[in-house]
C-alpha cells in the first residue's frame, strides 16, 4: 500500500541526501587542499627569490671588497658606487644608491665603521624596494615616543 511508498520516498531522499553530502565534502575537501598547495607555493617562491636576492648581494658584496679582507669600509663603497654600471646593478636589485655615505652608515648596524657580509645582505634586504605603510607607522609611533621622552628630559633639566 500506500505505507510502503512512503518509507520508500522517505528511504530514497535519506539516501540521496546521504550521497550529495559525501560528494559535497569531497570538492570542498579538494578546494582546502588546494588553497593550501597553492599557499605553499607562494611562500617556495618568495623563499627562492630571497635566496636569489642574497646570491647577487653577496657577488656585489665581493666586488666592492677590492681588498679581500671581508669587510667594506665607507671608501670603498663609494669607489665602487662612482661606477656607472655598478651603481645600476645595485638599483637593479631595488636599492637606491644616491648617497653612498648615507647608505653605508645604514648598512652599518654595529658602528664599526666596517660592514660585513652578513650586515650588508641583511642590510640590503632591508632597504629593497619601497616603505611601507608598516615602516612609516613604525617610525612614526617611535617619533611619538622619542618627542615625549624628550618633552621629560627638557622639564627635568629645566627644573635643576
Amino acid at each position: 500500500g500506500w505505507e510502503y511508498c512512503a518509507v520508500f520516498l522517505v528511504y530514497v531522499s535519506l539516501a540521496l541526501f546521504g550521497v550529495m553530502n559525501v560528494v559535497t565534502s569531497v570538492f570542498v575537501e579538494s578546494a582546502v587542499l588546494s588553497a593550501q598547495h597553492s599557499k605553499d607555493l607562494i611562500m617556495e617562491a618568495k623563499q627562492s627569490e630571497r635566496d636569489i636576492a642574497m646570491g647577487h648581494m653577496r657577488q656585489v658584496f665581493h666586488q666592492i671588497d677590492e681588498d679581500g679582507s671581508g669587510e667594506i669600509t665607507a671608501p670603498e663603497m663609494e669607489v665602487f658606487l662612482q661606477d656607472p654600471s655598478l651603481r645600476k646593478y645595485v638599483e637593479a636589485l631595488e636599492i637606491n644608491a644616491e648617497n653612498a655615505r648615507m647608505l653605508f652608515r645604514l648598512l652599518d648596524k654595529d658602528g664599526s665603521k666596517k660592514v660585513d657580509i652578513e650586515e650588508f645582505c641583511e642590510g640590503c634586504m632591508r632597504l629593497q624596494g619601497d616603505a611601507k605603510s608598516f615602516d612609516i607607522h613604525m617610525i612614526m609611533f617611535q617619533n611619538k615616543q622619542f618627542l615625549a621622552k624628550w618633552s621629560d628630559f627638557t622639564v627635568y633639566v629645566e627644573d635643576r
